[in-house]
């Protein structure tokens, strides 16, 4: 989530359970550091306010953080499906590793008592950038991005769900509002739109496309995720895009997030 917005402080008054109930079923290692992390004591809780949704901090005694995002917490909208947004930040990340791309920070579906469901996320200590500082230097990342956001139908690409840690590294945060069966794209990544997508992209896209049909176990984690109509959006996005080789048109007048960053 970027620099870390402190404004409210719980001690925890006991400890609490976190219980895991997806994790990165490929074990990478940033997973396997964050699994680490998790099993640690709970220093403190902050509740942050800002965003629309509930999100808490989550501090460690490893001097690391996570950022929780319940189901209790999240606010109803009128095109997605209540309490379903937490399954979508997981359902992005697991989408993001099958795929190759782009980097999104370890997120698991965990139950923690007194809060119950929701995903939690590695946070990602940045330079305080945001895209519209880093659009110049990082122009294929940011291509990257934007095929993916039309594959996972992200409709909340903000300047800052775009963020470069301190190893210069990129990372893809915010993925609650995605996957919708009816195209709802925004995106602050205008220019790149209706651009030609590389053999070697169309390459990764078609392996994906055929791990992601033909793997059971994909298949049935997708299922817990998503509806069967959103699963089959996504077949229908992944056809499309191998057969024009393009990312589709947008406007900026119906597909742009609101604020900017």
């Amino acid at each position: 989530m970027g620099i870390i917005n402190k404004k409210t402080k719980m001690n925890s008054e006991q400890k609490l359970n976190i219980n895991i109930i997806h994790k990165d079923p490929y074990n990478h290692y940033e997973s396997k550091e964050f699994l680490n992390t998790l099993n640690k004591e709970i220093i403190n809780i902050y509740n942050l306010q800002k965003g629309t949704n509930s999100n808490l901090l989550i501090e460690f005694t490893n001097k690391e953080y996570a950022i929780y995002k319940p189901k209790i917490g999240e606010r109803p909208l009128y095109d997605f499906p209540s309490g379903s947004l937490y399954k979508r930040e997981y359902a992005s990340y697991i989408f993001s590793l099958i795929l190759g791309w782009p980097n999104i920070p370890p997120t698991f579906i965990v139950n923690i008592n007194h809060f119950g469901h929701g995903s939690i996320q590695k946070i990602i200590f940045n330079k305080g950038m945001n895209y519209f500082d880093l659009v110049n230097d990082k122009t294929y990342d940011f291509f990257q991005f934007s095929i993916f956001d039309f594959l996972i139908n992200n409709a909340d690409r903000k300047g800052g769900h775009c963020i470069l840690d301190e190893e210069n590294k990129l990372w893809s945060i915010d993925h609650g509002v995605t996957f919708h069966e009816i195209f709802k794209v925004r995106t602050v990544m205008f220019d790149v739109w209706e651009k030609t997508i590389s053999e070697k992209i169309i390459k990764e896209i078609t392996k994906f496309k055929s791990k992601f049909i033909n793997d059971k176990n994909i298949q049935n984690l997708f299922k817990e995720l998503l509806s069967k109509k959103e699963i089959e959006a996504i077949i229908e996005r992944l056809n499309l895009i191998l057969e024009v080789k393009k990312l589709p048109p947008i406007n900026q007048r119906d597909n742009v997030p609101w604020p900017l960053i």
